[in-house]
């Protein structure tokens, strides 16, 4: 997953943005596991916690679900 960061906005916004993006015009489709915490803030170069705030704001807004340990694409439509 490739997010481009510009200094507009905090960066947990910026992700949540782009991801929610990419649930609404179906590059990640309903369903689809999306990448760990952990790995997500390794290949983005920041944070933790950063990704922690994104992940956290997709969820509250409803564009993904946790099953289990997994956190998955709603189907949008």
């Amino acid at each position: 997953m490739e997010i481009i960061f510009d200094n507009s906005k905090p960066k947990y916004i910026q992700i949540f943005e782009q991801i929610a993006n990419m649930i609404n015009t179906a590059v990640l489709t309903g369903g689809e596991q999306l990448p760990s915490k952990r790995n997500l803030s390794l290949s983005l170069n920041v944070s933790l916690n950063t990704i922690i705030n994104a992940y956290a704001l997709l969820l509250e807004e409803g564009y993904i679900s946790v099953s289990y340990t997994h956190l998955r694409a709603h189907e949008t439509s």
